[in-house]
């Protein structure tokens, strides 16, 4: 999973636990699935050990997942290899994988789950991902909020990479953004136990684009 630290730190806990999120994917990221079109062409982000994206494999999604430990990219195509599903795996930094030419898609969703990353990497990453979504694209994204410290119940305590309800909308410019903040239990691996304060988020494009030159 994308994050704070190092790439070498994240392949360390994913060796000693190689569920440290588990296998199950993102209860968010089931309920919402069906907004997307069948066959939907998915980009993953912080894919970790490939829950969610071998899930949205399964689900008959053409799925890319990036991740920059290359210990859970191993993972996730063991679990993909179980399951019997293809998946495009991609070991990059994301915050540099977004200037390469894979990145413009064109998508029709991105998923973002569990990603913590500093307000000007996310910022970057969502000016620059928002443009490769089809123009009625998705984004599918829940990530803790700056409450869920006092939580204790998992995720991280800078509050730099934790989220605030209006940051998705301030950082996908390209998109239309509806951003709610509530607490639900989490039981997903090792890491996330109990009640914990999110703020998910669903992005949809804003239509069709103008032709280029046209008023």
């Amino acid at each position: 999973m994308t994050g704070t630290g190092e790439a070498a730190d994240w392949d360390e806990r994913y060796r000693r636990f190689p569920e440290l999120y588990g296998s199950r994917p993102n209860d968010f990221l089931v309920t919402t699935e069906i907004l997307l079109p069948r066959g939907a062409r998915v980009l993953v982000v912080g894919d970790g050990q490939g829950r969610n994206g071998v899930w949205l494999a399964g689900r008959g999604h053409e799925v890319t997942s990036v991740e920059q430990s290359p210990v859970a990219v191993r993972q996730a195509q063991g679990l993909a290899r179980a399951r019997g599903v293809a998946l495009t795996c991609v070991v990059a930094d994301l915050a540099q994988w977004i200037t390469t030419p894979e990145a413009t898609g064109p998508w029709d969703a991105v998923v973002w789950i569990f990603v913590h990353l500093p307000r000007a990497a996310r910022a970057r990453i969502g000016a620059g991902l928002g443009p490769a979504l089809q123009p009625e694209g998705r984004l599918i994204m829940e990530t803790y909020s700056t409450a869920q410290p006092q939580l204790r119940s998992g995720g991280p305590t800078d509050p730099e990479v934790l989220s605030h309800r209006d940051d998705a909308a301030a950082h996908w410019p390209d998109l239309i953004v509806e951003s709610r903040i509530l607490e639900r239990r989490i039981f997903e691996g090792r890491a996330h136990q109990g009640l914990g304060s999110v703020v998910q988020v669903l992005g949809r494009g804003r239509g069709r684009r103008p032709r280029r030159g046209a008023e």
